[in-house]
């Protein structure tokens, strides 16, 4: 494609600005359009903005274990409302950034609804304006999921966006879902001060996590004080005195929570409601735009990143794909590759993982297992954070990893070594014969690699 081709990205949010700046360096004329405000959900009522509130639980915890540290911290008080000013203001600074990063590549950004008019236009709902591009992308996100139940609109519940929004502190709160924004929620209002209930209809926090992880993670916010019921499948709410309360289903028997909030975290599900693309005839399927390996749809020209495909549902992942996808409108026959895709959670402690489960990697594979123990590891003592480990899979004829998973101090953090080592498809002799730095946490990855290869140094 020549330096002038048009290319209009609906949505700037972590899916759609990337793709705008990756497309005018490639030479693109781009126009973005966003509905709300730049940086979308990410930036603005998920990823930022609940990491900001959990440091200041962090804060919090390392205050209670100041004497552990030598230093005697004569009490502490929450000021909420100064605890949501900072993270306001961390999203503010960011999303003016994204703003200055825009304009910086000349990007033109139109505030208003997008919708198709034909495959080749887009019209703004506020203001009538038409905007006529060679290739579009549909980068709009995704919104909090519901469930189907009596009350689940009453006006004590809350989903995600309205909790980063509220102005006072509950006394007491049930969350349903236990999830990533789930028991992140959980762990930030614990520390608060919040009486904490998690309502989850499987049988562990995190499902999706390995299942070894999973159950050594909720044993530990357990014992934080939220109350973890599972294989609770929640049949309604009620508005009583005051407070809702929260029944649900437990092996056959019903049981009940009260709380003076009820946050739902059952998910999200795409979002693209406003853009009119029956119109034009985009192929959809369970609530989820339609693509191929190109990130291109059923209608040539018009391509679609992010959650609004469905997927892994990941900020990191929708700005990957939301560059290739770009990539591809400008001329390339680029395929982007969901074999090492990290997944983060920022509980405490942390955790990350990449790559395949325990479980999932027994379907196909002979596989061996490497553990190693924060306990063992220098850092982690030194930090005072000692719980969980890391687990590294792998095949067991050749020590390919399979996947790496991690709870434990930095966890977020360690992940991207393991990213990097198995999109080159390392093996756990790679890992362990690669120096690592002493004192550090990262060491416990080199220690878990070598059990599989000769034993661990600092374990019996």
């Amino acid at each position: 494609m020549t330096e002038k081709a048009k290319i209009t990205v609906i949505g700037g949010g972590v899916g759609g600005y990337p793709a705008a700046i990756r497309a005018a360096r490639m030479g693109a004329d781009v126009t973005l359009i966003e509905r709300d405000v730049l940086g979308g959900t990410c930036l603005n009522r998920g990823c930022i903005p609940t990491k900001a509130l959990l440091q200041s639980a962090s804060v919090i915890q390392t205050m209670k274990e100041s004497q552990i540290f030598g230093i005697t911290c004569k009490g502490y008080e929450v000021n909420f409302s100064a605890v949501m000013n900072r993270k306001n203001n961390v999203v503010s600074r960011l999303s003016g950034g994204v703003a200055s990063l825009l304009n910086a590549k000349k990007i033109k950004i139109i505030k208003g609804t997008a919708s198709f008019v034909d495959p080749q236009t887009v019209q703004i709902s506020e203001t009538g304006e038409k905007i006529k591009s060679d290739k579009i992308l549909i980068a709009s996100g995704s919104q909090p999921g519901k469930i189907p139940v009596p009350g689940i609109d009453g006006p004590g519940v809350m989903d995600s966006t309205q909790v980063l929004e509220m102005k006072s502190l509950p006394k007491s709160a049930v969350i349903i879902g236990g999830g990533v924004i789930g028991v992140e929620f959980a762990q930030f209002l614990n520390a608060m001060g919040t009486s904490v209930t998690i309502l989850e209809m499987l049988p562990n926090l995190i499902p999706t996590l390995d299942l070894e992880i999973s159950v050594h993670l909720q044993k530990l916010i357990a014992k934080t004080g939220v109350n973890v019921i599972t294989n609770a499948a929640v049949k309604g709410i009620a508005d009583k005195d005051d407070a809702n309360e929260v029944t649900y289903l437990l092996a056959d028997k019903t049981g009940s929570v009260s709380a003076e909030k009820v946050i739902l975290t059952v998910g999200r599900k795409p979002d693209f409601s406003f853009l009119n693309i029956d119109k034009v005839g985009i192929k959809h399927d369970g609530g989820a735009i339609v693509v191929n390996e190109f990130m291109e749809t059923n209608i040539s020209g018009i391509y679609a990143a992010g959650d609004v495909i469905g997927g892994i549902m990941l900020a990191h992942v929708a700005s990957a794909e939301g560059e290739y996808a770009v990539k591809n409108a400008m001329g390339h026959k680029e395929v982007m590759s969901y074999r090492a895709i990290p997944s983060c959670i920022y509980t405490s402690p942390e955790v990350a993982c990449v790559g395949l489960s325990e479980e999932e990697a027994k379907r196909n594979h002979d596989i061996q297992i490497g553990r190693f123990p924060f306990r063992g590891n220098g850092k982690a003592f030194v930090l005072n954070d000692i719980e969980g480990m890391v687990k590294i899979i792998a095949d067991r004829q050749y020590g390919q990893v399979l996947g790496v998973h991690i709870l434990g101090p930095h966890a977020t953090d360690m992940i991207a070594e393991a990213v990097l080592g198995m999109n080159m498809e390392m093996t756990v002799m790679d890992i362990a014969n690669a120096v690592h730095p002493h004192p550090t946490v990262s060491e416990a990855i080199m220690e878990a690699a070598m059990t599989l290869s000769g034993g661990a140094i600092h374990m019996p």
